[in-house]
């Protein structure tokens, strides 16, 4: 956990995603006081590439902005999971790194800055719809 930067709890849910998502075996050894991977299952070298590439990428950000964190505010937050392409979610982690945003900031601000128009276009093609229909 020391190595990661992590906490227990969010290790075992990394764990288990791997565990669920990979059918990945993966033990705890009490002798060295590590996990160690005793079956691949589906991981395979382009996950492993890509989970590279996202863990250097959240240590390039870390370094770049170390007062970064998730502000609680009274506005009552719910987690969400999101399916993205890694062309999209390097754009929004550079968003993220300008503005001096966490990730989660920046999805906030570029939805808040884009979804009401967005909300308008699709209304105005609806009703322009049903009068050419």
């Amino acid at each position: 956990m020391a190595d990661l930067e992590c906490s227990e709890p969010t290790l075992s849910r990394v764990l288990k995603e791997l565990r669920d998502t990979y059918a990945a075996e993966i033990k705890y050894s009490k002798a060295n006081h590590t996990y160690q991977l005793i079956k691949h299952g589906l991981l395979d070298k382009i996950a492993l590439h890509r989970m590279n590439e996202a863990l250097a990428l959240h240590t390039e950000m870390r370094t770049a902005n170390p007062g970064s964190r998730v502000l609680l505010s009274k506005d009552r937050k719910i987690s969400v999971s999101l399916s993205l392409r890694w062309r999209i979610l390097r754009k929004i982690d550079r968003l993220a790194t300008l503005s001096h945003l966490s990730r989660s900031e920046a999805v906030e601000s570029i939805i808040e800055k884009n979804i009401e128009q967005i909300i308008d276009d699709l209304i105005n093609q609806s009703e322009l719809n049903k009068m050419m229909g």
